[in-house]
């Protein structure tokens, strides 16, 4: 599966802890918990769209990796 655009709605709903998911990848649950905690502190659309940029980079650099090919099923289907 490919990473999806930054502009998908998906991203915005994990970064702001609105969806939650049981995920695979370590690095992806690490980088992810700490943008979580940035939203909850600073919900901002400036800080929300740089929370999405830093995940959408760790998807798509570690997109060839089986964990992170299922977590993108897992949160875009």
């Amino acid at each position: 599966m490919d990473v999806p655009e930054k502009t998908h709605k998906g991203w915005e709903d994990i970064v702001t802890g609105r969806k939650a998911y049981v995920l695979k990848s370590l690095a992806v649950k690490m980088v992810l918990g700490s943008l979580t905690l940035s939203v909850r502190g600073d919900s901002s659309p400036g800080n929300i769209a740089a929370c999405i940029d830093q995940l959408h980079d760790v998807f798509a650099k570690n997109a060839h990796t089986p964990s992170v090919q299922e977590d993108l099923k897992t949160i875009f289907g």
